[in-house]
């Protein structure tokens, strides 16, 4: 009973904020003939719809299916035919972490911007988000939860979960200090096959991570060191 509730505690503990990135209910979209905003593409559609909604002054959300990848525009076929969408560099790109680089032909994304007066089927992009990596991403931070979940059982009662700030990082030697708040500092060497991810669940390249980055760390600790068999790097922004 011990041992359950033990497994339990550090499942809440390491987890922390998994439930967060899942929480978002998905909306309809409510057709409008007023400027399209931002907002709208925050709420994930039900399907794939194709959707075409141009305001009176412009104002455009569509989304479609790409059809080529350029490195500063995307065709996209959608409502009326094919269109071409210019993303200049002042574009906010979705999922975060990601670039048009990413972006792939069959991918359905949607984009918001305006209508170019000067060219046919033609939009300046304000924000471009690919929601076939998003999808794409949400299903490996789940599977990643789940296998973490499943390592935190295993180990309950011989592993804790510390968090702290990096620093003296070695990523050749994959080993750093951990300070915590309390000021409490360890050595922590990561074990073999351990699991790194980000904020958001994705896998994380370990070399990527940096001194001064808030972690969180799982596995056995001996004194004033921790062999981690979980990283989480706490700092890198949430897609």
């Amino acid at each position: 009973m011990i041992k359950k509730a033990l497994a339990t505690a550090g499942i809440a503990g390491f987890l922390g904020t998994a439930g967060v990135a899942f929480a978002q209910a998905p909306q309809q979209m409510i057709i409008t003939h007023d400027p399209v905003p931002l907002t709208t593409a925050s709420s994930t559609p039900h399907a794939q719809p194709m959707v075409l909604e141009i305001g009176p002054r412009g104002k455009v959300l569509l989304r479609g299916t790409i059809e080529s990848v350029s490195a500063d525009s995307l065709t996209v076929k959608g409502w009326g035919g094919i269109w071409t969408v210019n993303v200049p560099t002042t574009s906010k790109i979705l999922p975060n972490g990601v670039s048009l680089s990413n972006f792939q032909q069959g991918d359905f994304v949607g984009i918001e911007g305006t209508v170019d007066q000067s060219s046919s089927w033609t939009v300046s992009a304000e924000l471009v988000r690919d929601w076939t990596e998003r999808k794409a991403a949400h299903q490996e931070a789940k599977q990643n939860i789940q296998s973490v979940r499943g390592d935190v059982r295993a180990g309950a009662g011989t592993s804790r979960v510390i968090q702290g700030t990096v620093s003296g990082l070695d990523t050749a030697s994959n080993t750093f200090t951990l300070t915590t708040e309390k000021g409490a500092s360890y050595s922590v060497s990561l074990a073999s096959g351990a699991k790194t991810l980000q904020r958001n669940w994705l896998s994380l390249d370990f070399s990527t991570a940096q001194n001064g980055d808030k972690v969180r760390v799982w596995g056995p600790v001996a004194s004033s060191t921790i062999s981690a068999s979980v990283f989480r790097d706490l700092s890198v922004p949430r897609r």
